[in-house]
C-alpha cells in the first residue's frame, strides 16, 4: 500500500513538472503570429531554386509590430519560424508558390533567427539572422 501511494505521488510530481515546462515554453505550439498586417515589413524568402536556404542570412528590423512577408518561390513545401531572446513563432506549411504574412507584436530588441522548421530544413542549413534595435 505505502509503495502505491509513493508511486502515486511521483507520477503527480513529474505530470506537475511537465505541464509547467509546457507552459514556461509557451505551449506545444509556441508564440502565435498576429494575422494582422503592420506597417512594419521585411521581405524574406525561400531560394527559388529549392536550396535550403533564405534569400538572405541577415535580416534587420525595429522593435515594435513586424509584419514578415514570406514567399515561397520553390517548388518545395517550407515553413517560417522566429526563434530565440525567449520567443518561439512558428507557422504552418507554406505550399510552393505562396506569400503569406506572419505578424510578431511587441517584438522586442535583440537578437533572433529565422528557420524553416520543414523537417531536414533547419539541418540542412535553412537559418538565418534577424537583428532587432
Amino acid at each position: 500500500m505505502r509503495f502505491t501511494t509513493l508511486r502515486t505521488t511521483l507520477a503527480v510530481c513529474a505530470l506537475v513538472v511537465a505541464v509547467a515546462a509546457l507552459v514556461a515554453c509557451g505551449g506545444a505550439s509556441g508564440n502565435q503570429f498576429s494575422s494582422e498586417v503592420v506597417a512594419q515589413q521585411v521581405a524574406v524568402s525561400a531560394d527559388p531554386s529549392g536550396a535550403l536556404r533564405w534569400d538572405k542570412q541577415e535580416y534587420t528590423a525595429q522593435a515594435g509590430d513586424v509584419t514578415f512577408v514570406v514567399k515561397n518561390p520553390s517548388q518545395m513545401t517550407h515553413q517560417f519560424s522566429v526563434e530565440g531572446n525567449g520567443v518561439n513563432y512558428k507557422s504552418p506549411n507554406i505550399k510552393p508558390g505562396s506569400t503569406n504574412n506572419f505578424t510578431i507584436k511587441g517584438l522586442p530588441a535583440g537578437g533572433y533567427q529565422i528557420v524553416c522548421n520543414y523537417p531536414g530544413h533547419k539541418a540542412g542549413g535553412m537559418v538565418a539572422t534577424l537583428t532587432v534595435k
